[in-house]
């Protein structure tokens, strides 16, 4: 439980999980896992900025992958050797009991960030320098001819 200096207490924060698929270019799934993740200092500001009337920051737009761990903290703000970001194929809540979920997506097309990738970040901007969610993870090797989707989970407090 944490308690910040205006004496409001939170037993819930912002936890998430990274679904990993690997197809090969016939379409079949070569391999899947999932992954825990950590929200940094930056994502957590954007909950808040993302609530606001006039937010300031854009919405999450972007995931990005690299081959290069570095024991990413919450206060990092950028993947080690980030490859060439995607766009977010689909962002939405969840439904029911999951209403507190928000389920971002993105598919890594054949020829896109191949190579062995060990990081994955959520960004707001096509850059590498707004982290969101940062996980890291023992090597997937993306040949070129393959596609991977990436299903980021996370979960905002209980419902």
């Amino acid at each position: 439980m944490s308690k910040n200096n205006l004496g409001f207490k939170s037993k819930y924060g912002i936890n998430g999980m990274a679904h990993f698929q690997l197809f090969g270019a016939d379409g079949k799934l070569k391999e899947e896992r999932a992954v825990e993740n950590t929200i940094t200092e930056l994502g957590d500001a954007h909950v808040a900025d993302q609530l606001a009337d006039v937010p300031v920051d854009a919405q999450n737009g972007f995931m990005n992958v690299g081959t290069t761990s570095g024991g990413k903290t919450a206060a990092s703000t950028g993947l080690e050797a980030a490859l060439t970001a995607v766009a977010l194929t689909s962002s939405t809540v969840g439904a029911g009991a999951a209403d507190n979920d928000l389920i971002i997506v993105a598919t890594f097309p054949a020829g896109t960030s191949t190579g062995a990738l060990v990081e994955a970040g959520i960004f707001n901007l096509n850059d590498n320098t707004s982290l969101q969610c940062y996980a890291e993870f023992a090597v997937v090797n993306k040949l070129a001819a393959d596609s991977m989707t990436i299903t980021w989970t996370t979960q905002h407090g209980a419902s």
